[in-house]
């Protein structure tokens, strides 16, 4: 009995070590519970385009790593769809509820007909030198366009199915374009501005009044029109985009776009700025609409009742007393 108990107990370490071993290769912990999905919009996603195509019952988004996003409670909570694409999308906008166009980098455009339940990249034509779209406009009748690095402006007109390449390459780039009935407007870099009277089939130069790049155009009607860009720069028309003039602001706020609301001019930029205007674009005025939110956005849409604005973040801020 005494022999049998040593030689157990000489055997014991080598029994533990057998067993440690056996736990570690073939037993494998389980955890319980259910996995936490990762939330539409992460802290990181950048967003660098928004669609409002009815007002705060639908809005569009389109930014990081391809991704679309919908909301149908005023920008509260987002609802992320599925598209054929990992390039970062640089702005999306929509002719109605169900037919939107998304554009990005390396020449991306993405279509959708059934509200953005199936998103389909459509083939444009490419440049040599670059290819990135920055910006894109939706037109009643179906018509689109969309601009972009080297010089490139494609235009569509068959809601976003076909696209034709109507500019040839160059150094610079566009943009924002505006569409007047048959006059086209192009904005780009080092203040340049360009127009076609006839839907793009020929152009000419505008002498404009500054060398910094222009972000963004907007037009109340077929005539008054504004121009926003880098270092503050704030340009007015008011013959349709033929000649432009500098407008007094107080700032030097890169800003990247501007709209019309119906009753005056909204512009945002850097360092979560909000700038208005009067009818007359003459008139400007600044304001942080947050102490905290020093964020930069690249898009300010009018909503029902404030502005839907994006780039680090989106959401829905309310408009500042007349």
């Amino acid at each position: 009995m005494k022999r049998a108990l040593s030689v157990f107990l000489s055997a014991l370490p080598f029994l533990i070590v057998l067993g440690l071993l056996y736990a570690a290769f073939y037993i494998k912990p389980s955890v319980d519970g259910t996995p936490v999905p990762p939330p539409p919009m992460a802290r990181n996603d950048v967003v660098y385009g928004v669609a409002a195509p009815a007002g705060d019952s639908l809005l569009w988004a389109a930014g990081s790593d391809g991704k679309v996003w919908t909301s149908r409670d005023g920008a509260r909570t987002w609802t992320v769809q599925k598209t054929p694409t990992r390039q970062l999308l640089q702005d999306i906008a929509a002719w109605d509820t169900q037919r939107a166009v998304a554009v990005g980098n390396d020449g991306i455009v993405l279509v959708t007909a059934d509200g953005g339940r199936h998103w389909t990249k459509v083939d444009v034509p490419r440049s040599p030198i670059a290819n990135k779209l920055v910006h894109v406009r939706t037109y009643v009748g179906g018509a689109a366009w969309a601009v972009g690095e080297a010089g490139v402006a494609l235009r569509s007109r068959d809601y976003g199915q076909h696209w034709d390449r109507v500019t040839p390459d160059e150094d610079s780039g566009w943009n924002d374009v505006a569409k007047l009935g048959d006059r086209i407007i192009l904005a780009g870099e080092f203040g340049r501005l360009r127009i076609s009277d006839d839907d793009g089939a020929t152009w000419r130069d505008v002498n404009g009044p500054v060398k910094s790049s222009l972000m963004a155009l907007a037009f109340r009607d077929e005539t008054n029109g504004v121009a926003v860009g880098l270092d503050g720069v704030v340009l007015r028309t008011g013959d349709g985009g033929a000649t432009w003039e500098r407008a007094q602001v107080a700032t030097a706020t890169h800003l990247f776009d501007v709209e019309w609301d119906g009753n005056r001019w909204a512009a945002t930029g850097n360092t979560g700025i909000l700038l208005t205007g009067d009818a007359t674009a003459q008139d400007w005025r600044t304001a942080n609409p947050s102490a905290t939110d020093r964020r930069w956005h690249t898009r300010i849409l009018p909503l029902r009742d404030g502005y839907l604005w994006a780039g680090q973040g989106v959401g829905s801020i309310a408009r500042p007393a007349l």
